[in-house]
């Protein structure tokens, strides 16, 4: 796929558009840069990080190297439309980035090559990634040995977490991975703010989040882990009162950290798919 149509389609910003076709490396350079990404992802960070201005640089390589993905992509007969949505995601770490540092640029190395590599795959609303399990889960309802393939689930940063999108989500995951090599009735994992059973203390039960996090079987918890300020406020601050309320969820998770400053960590869920 061409630079420009890629662009376009994950919607970057026109000024970010205009300066990734106004950079300059070389052929050389480049296919350097993406032997190190496709073979040493820890090596590409490495250099990275000793290279002045990466950060700018990672941008333009990222738009590179998801343009030349879309020939797996094709190859496996993956639908250009996910493929589209895939690597909305460095759309969606560019803004992040332009918004806390005021310029333009990009991070998160290690998560966007799952993307790029065909490792992570947007599905509607959500993201899913094949994993195998490190270590066995155990709960109260089921048991899921080490080993066993399962699908992890994230949640991009962009748009309302509503039930019916979620449903589609998951329904469009059964029919993906059965292509994929996976069976039916997957079951799915996922480790996120979202599952702390904290949140049902000041969230209502017919919220959004709350809806999402009962899905789930949440059989752990971990702290301390803030990423629920983080992801809600855009930043972690020990002042409170210097969050921003411009939401509805921000006014009141700040209000519950008035008087419950602690961090409200997070949780870790499983669930096995059903219609």
């Amino acid at each position: 796929m061409e630079i420009q149509t890629l662009m376009e389609k994950i919607e970057l910003s026109r000024q970010v558009i205009d300066w990734i076709k106004e950079f300059e490396m070389s052929e050389e350079e480049y296919q350097e840069w993406k032997k190190i990404f496709d073979t040493d992802i820890k090596e590409f960070q490495t250099r990275g990080n000793a290279t002045e201005g990466f950060e700018q640089t990672m941008l333009y390589l990222y738009i590179r190297f998801a343009c030349d993905a879309f020939t797996w992509f094709r190859q496996e007969g993956i639908p250009e439309e996910i493929y589209i949505q895939t690597m909305k995601d460095i759309t969606i770490w560019e803004k992040d980035y332009e918004k806390k540092n005021g310029h333009l640029g990009l991070k998160a190395a290690d998560w966007l090559s799952l993307s790029i590599h065909g490792k992570l795959f947007r599905l509607g609303r959500l993201q899913f990634e094949p994993v195998t399990l490190k270590e066995e889960i155990y709960t109260e309802k089921m048991s899921c040995p080490q080993g066993m393939r399962v699908l992890n689930v994230h949640i991009p940063e962009d748009g309302k977490l509503s039930k019916e999108k979620c449903s589609q989500s998951f329904a469009m995951a059964e029919k993906f991975f059965s292509k994929r090599g996976f069976p039916k009735k997957n079951t799915y994992i996922c480790k996120s703010w979202l599952l702390s059973p904290v949140l049902k203390k000041f969230l209502g039960e017919n919220t959004n989040i709350i809806d999402f996090q009962n899905r789930f079987e949440v059989y752990d918890i971990v702290y301390p882990f803030r990423q629920a300020e983080e992801r809600i406020f855009g930043v972690i601050s020990e002042n409170i009162e210097s969050y921003p309320e411009y939401t509805s969820l921000q006014r009141t998770f700040k209000a519950w950290l008035r008087n419950h400053p602690e961090d409200i960590g997070m949780g870790a869920g499983i669930f096995i798919y059903k219609d």
